[in-house]
């Protein structure tokens, strides 16, 4: 017994780092939430790993070696999966010069596929719905529906906007190609543009806002002073929307960095 408060915060630690694995928001809402338990776990889970060192018994020999397995658990963690979760504008360019024809076939196929003035907004996340809101011509307001409820629903939700079965694979298919999570097109801007969700980080989307035209002067000069906005071209905007907490434009330096290297137009 007189090592279970030893074996508590090194438990802790473990199981952090293992949501961070799984799911960066999720790990970073749980740590905010639970803060005054993690932060002392983390440190004492130090102290312990440095007390354990000399491998004087078993224990000490055990807890040792499920520190350094942390550690270790903790820095893959870091050169893994965390980069591959990370973006900024600079790799949205090249994403997008990349895939700029399928994005534009894309949304093409996506328009035809839409009944008139059918409005949509789709995400997924390992295959699956996990937002999925829609609106049929003549709707005053979307009909909301998120993970759990868009997988059951879909069929329905579907059938609102007018996509067959076929369409709506091929829509999770393309979108997969391209290495985005979703898209959306609402009825009031379908003419003018699309939006389609390149990647999440943390609470954060970077987006691509794809115009159907040349913006003019006005949207130029609107573009360029909201720092949600990074300006590509004149017919594409790169777009990152903060979640309920964190930052909720482009950093600064970023943005300016950025723009003094590449002129949108």
């Amino acid at each position: 017994m007189r090592h279970i408060w030893k074996i508590i915060p090194m438990l802790l630690v473990t199981s952090l780092i293992c949501m961070f694995w799984l799911e960066d928001f999720i790990a970073i809402f749980v740590f905010a939430l639970c803060f005054y338990i993690f932060v002392p776990s983390i440190i004492a889970s130090v102290f312990i790993t440095l007390f354990s060192c000399r491998l004087a018994d078993r224990w000490q020999k055990c807890l040792f070696g499920w520190g350094i397995f942390n550690l270790l658990f903790f820095l893959a963690y870091l050169t893994f999966s965390s980069p591959s979760k990370d973006c900024n504008a600079f790799l949205m360019a090249e994403h997008y010069e990349e895939n700029a024809r399928e994005m534009e076939e894309f949304l093409q196929y996506v328009d035809e596929a839409l009944d008139d003035s059918a409005s949509i907004h789709l995400e997924f996340e390992e295959g699956e719905p996990v937002i999925f809101h829609v609106a049929a011509k003549g709707d005053t307001e979307m009909s909301y529906h998120w993970r759990g409820a868009a997988e059951r629903h879909k069929e329905m939700l579907m059938e609102t906007v007018g996509l067959t079965r076929e369409e709506y694979e091929n829509i999770r298919k393309r979108l997969n190609k391209m290495d985005c999570i979703g898209f959306e097109m609402f009825s009031s801007h379908r003419a003018d543009k699309s939006i389609l969700y390149f990647k999440r980080v943390l609470a954060g989307m970077y987006s691509f806002v794809l115009y159907h035209r040349p913006i003019n002067q006005d949207e130029k000069d609107e573009y360029m002073r909201d720092w949600q906005y990074i300006p590509y071209n004149e017919q594409v905007i790169f777009m990152y929307g903060g979640g309920a907490f964190g930052p909720q434009t482009f950093p600064k330096e970023e943005r300016e960095d950025f723009l003094l290297k590449h002129k949108p137009w």
